[in-house]
């Protein structure tokens, strides 16, 4: 009985085929998740943050150092605290990559020239372990380089002297594998020194990126004349053959140095005294050079003044010329003599007066301010005719008579005009009585007065 009914068992098509078609079925699911994961296998799931998606697609590989350890289930965009839209991707990993750090760097990579990428995790050390389902930053996201950016950094004629260079390496290289192998077995002489060369250029204290930087900087400033350049390293090489042409005279000149330079010695240490003196000369001179910005200021004020004038001198030659001979025949006159002398009395009774006037224009411009501000006193009017404009000051214990001056009194008698100080208009208003001169210094000078713009040039 029971060989009967196992015998009918496998001969039955029906139960074959739905055994064939369930295993058949259950391969096809198994191979189409593949990409996802074997199902009910446990999995470690994070979530990673990139600025760019840089077309991954749902099922990318995740790697690390190009080992598979998962893929990408799913990708959407995530709106950020500052209003910027970067991709979210949900990582399905394998449990023996977790815990992730949070100084672990993801970076998405092409995988052909086709256009394939995925995903490159660089596990980190010291971070705090990421939980299932956790985040790690955008801060976490290295940059993203496309291949045409790469292509694109260098310029046609980059790439053909690229292609050049390969092209004459390649029959550099053509049949001296060997030799090659022998160049690369002595460089391990090299390496093993190199690692503490790397590892002082890698210290921050090496600066290596200012360097670089700077560098950067130089190249830089030198493109827009580096053709000069060129030129001056033609000129170099000329200079330094003509320096090997004559290598037997520099040679002689460096033997006679050491006697010069013995001679210079002696003759400093003769000159010391007179190096002293200068310095201290120097030293002395130091105020002096703090006025010289001040000084060649009014230097050129003076010349851009006095440039119209010397224009204008040149038409008072002819009247010049009269006036010498008048004064030529006035000084033969006999009675010049007394003339003079009386004239010289009277000059030097005015000086006093001329003291005091010198400074009321040259340094306050009082009459010019006066000319400019008397019209306006009589600017306005009627049909009647014009009048004043002032305004009135009423001091009421002024109105009467009386036997001191007001409490309120404010006189100036003579103001001073010296060229220091422009007193008049200047003085401050001070409560009570101030008779004579205001306390302390004024300002040295007032307003200027010019033509008005277009007034043909002349005496202001």
């Amino acid at each position: 009985m029971r060989n009967r009914r196992d015998a009918s068992i496998a001969a039955n098509p029906i139960l074959i085929g739905a055994a064939t078609l369930l295993v058949t079925i259950v391969g096809v699911f198994l191979a189409y998740n593949a990409n996802n994961g074997l199902p009910f296998v446990p999995t470690y799931d994070v979530k990673v943050l990139v600025p760019d998606a840089a077309e991954l697609v749902k099922g990318n590989d995740v790697r690390v150092g190009g080992k598979r350890i998962g893929a990408i289930t799913s990708i959407e965009p995530v709106k950020t605290a500052s209003g910027r839209f970067v991709s979210q991707l949900d990582l399905k990993l394998e449990k023996a990559i977790e815990p992730l750090r949070s100084d672990t760097v993801v970076t998405v990579r092409p995988r052909s020239t086709l256009g394939l990428k995925y995903l490159e995790l660089k596990p980190g050390r010291t971070g705090r372990p990421l939980k299932p389902g956790a985040t790690l930053p955008l801060e976490q996201a290295g940059r993203i380089v496309e291949l045409d950016e790469v292509l694109n950094a260098f310029d046609a004629g980059t790439r053909a002297g690229i292609r050049d260079l390969v092209d004459r390496a390649s029959n550099g290289f053509a049949g001296r594998g060997a030799d090659l192998n022998e160049a690369l077995s002595g460089l391990n002489p090299v390496l093993t020194h190199l690692g503490p060369v790397m590892a002082n250029l890698s210290d921050g204290r090496t600066a290596l990126r200012g360097a670089i930087r700077g560098l950067d900087a130089a190249a830089t400033a030198a493109a827009p004349v580096s053709a000069q350049l060129g030129s001056l390293v033609d000129g170099a090489s000329a200079t330094l053959g003509s320096l090997d042409a004559a290598q037997d005279g520099l040679g002689a000149t460096l033997d006679r140095a050491p006697r010069v330079m013995r001679d210079a010695t002696i003759d400093l240490h003769a000159m010391s005294p007179v190096l002293a003196d200068a310095a201290r000369l120097a030293v002395g001179l130091r105020p002096v050079a703090d006025l010289l910005p001040r000084a060649a200021r009014g230097l050129a004020d003076t010349a851009q003044t006095g440039a119209p004038v010397l224009r204008r001198a040149t038409q008072l030659g002819p009247d010049l010329e009269d006036l010498l001979r008048a004064v030529g025949s006035l000084a033969k006159d006999p009675a010049t003599s007394s003339s003079v002398t009386r004239l010289t009395k009277v000059v030097a009774s005015l000086g006093p007066t001329l003291r005091f006037v010198n400074p009321f224009q040259t340094q306050c411009n009082y009459l010019g301010l006066w000319t400019r501000n008397a019209s306006s006193t009589i600017s306005e009017g009627d049909e009647n005719g014009t009048w004043f404009r002032f305004i009135p000051v009423f001091q009421t214990d002024e109105f009467l008579q009386r036997s001191t001056p007001a409490p309120q009194l404010h006189a100036t008698p003579y103001g001073n005009a010296r060229a220091n100080e422009c007193e008049t208009g200047n003085e401050p208003y001070l409560p009570g009585q101030q008779i004579g001169h205001p306390a302390g210094l004024q300002p040295n000078h007032t307003e200027l007065t010019a033509p008005p713009p277009g007034t043909p040039e002349g005496p202001h």
